[in-house]
């Protein structure tokens, strides 16, 4: 497993860690954040050729206007607080893979089953507490994905038990 400290919330840098994104359906919970000198991560995906983007965001003064920006994909304005809001997510859209950055939401992963997530081959999960962190270190792999970086802020919250990027992969 590969560690390495992210220093920006680019996703140039914050989420380059993610692969196989040309012609990939990938959904993005938590896809906000327009209006910075960078691009948004829908604009990472799409740039990146991905063939279907489907971002979920609560902002919706920013969902509006990437449907606007970006008609050929989805954006919807939704919170994720039930595991349900995010089975239905996964099981509509079937994604390969999964970006999500949902402040402390991410520990609904614990009662996702292999069924439900039998299209995604990749994800990559900011974690914002202890708890989310060992949550996903033990679900993934349950899930059939291999960890292979969890990555540290080199900003904000430096401890990487209490924040982090975690990435996993399918196996074949």
């Amino acid at each position: 497993m590969n560690t390495k400290v992210v220093n920006s919330e680019d996703p140039r840098e914050h989420w380059n860690d993610i692969t196989d994104i040309e012609d990939a359906i990938i959904l993005d919970l938590g896809c906000g954040w327009l209006f910075q000198p960078f691009e948004s991560t829908p604009e990472f995906f799409i740039n990146n050729k991905a063939s279907k983007v489907i971002g979920v965001d609560c902002a919706g003064g920013e969902i509006a206007k990437l449907n606007e920006t970006y008609p050929d994909h989805v954006f919807i304005c939704k919170e994720i607080k039930e595991t349900n809001d995010l089975v239905e997510l996964i099981e509509q859209y079937q994604p390969d893979i999964i970006k999500m950055d949902i402040e402390g939401y991410e520990i609904l992963f614990r009662d996702i089953t292999q069924d439900q997530f039998k299209s995604v081959k990749q994800v990559a999960i900011e974690y914002h507490n202890n708890e989310c962190k060992h949550v996903l270190c033990s679900k993934l792999p349950e899930l059939g994905l291999d960890i292979t970086n969890i990555n540290q802020f080199g900003w904000y919250v430096t401890d990487i038990e209490q924040m982090g990027i975690i990435h996993a992969r399918r196996h074949d």
